[in-house]
Order: C-alpha cells, then sequence, then structure tokens
C-alpha cells in the first residue's frame, strides 16, 4: 500500500509593532481618570493567508477598547485576544501592551501574553 504523506502547510504572520492607541486601565482611581495611551504589539500566525492590515488591527482595538475599564494590563490583554480569536482565524496570538509613565517618568510597566488556538 502507499500512504500519500500530507504535505506541510507553510504557516502565516502578521505583526504590527507600537499601536499606541488610548485606553482606560488602572488600579488607582487617578488612573481611571481619564484615559491613557497604551501601546500595542502583536504577532498573529495562521495556517491560512490573513487579509490584515494595520488600519483594520488599530480599527479592531479601538472598537474593542471603548468599552473597556479594566483594572489590570492582564485582563485586558485576555479580553483582546478572545475577540481576536472570534474574528481572525489564527492558531496562535502573540500581544503585548505597555503602558508609558505608569510608574511616573521612571518606568513602562507591560504584559505579553501567548494564546495558542484549537
Amino acid at each position: 500500500m502507499n500512504y500519500a504523506v500530507p504535505a506541510l502547510r507553510a504557516g502565516y504572520t502578521h505583526s504590527e509593532t507600537n499601536i499606541i492607541l488610548p485606553a482606560l486601565v488602572g488600579v488607582y482611581e487617578w488612573e481611571r481618570a481619564d484615559v491613557r495611551p497604551l501601546v500595542f504589539c502583536l504577532r498573529i500566525d495562521s495556517a491560512q493567508p490573513l487579509t490584515l492590515s494595520r488600519a483594520l488591527i488599530e480599527q479592531r482595538l479601538v472598537r474593542w477598547l471603548a468599552p473597556c475599564r479594566y483594572r489590570l494590563l492582564e485582563a485586558l490583554a485576555e479580553h483582546l485576544v478572545q475577540k481576536m480569536r472570534g474574528e481572525w482565524h489564527c492558531k496562535r496570538i502573540v500581544l503585548e501592551i505597555e503602558k508609558p509613565d505608569a510608574l511616573g517618568k521612571l518606568a513602562r510597566v507591560g504584559v505579553r501574553i501567548t494564546r495558542h488556538v484549537g
């Protein structure tokens, strides 16, 4: 018997860095008084070609961020990854969110999560 070996499919990746968008995230009341810029970087891996552009990703992020009032970046990151998984057919998402000046002018804080779909 001759068994055909399935061809390995090459993966497709889309990456965007330094997308700066306003959001309301913070534990302290002074952080929750107004929106502040967050910096987003993401990498989406898929088995099929992705029809994503920076403009489309920014548009979706703005829409997904609008109702959010999370206290922790980790919770916001999980929320956004779930939205991405639901809308874009992908096998892996890496999302980084940084909050510039979170500790005054001294440092940035951030989170990076990786989620595998499937």
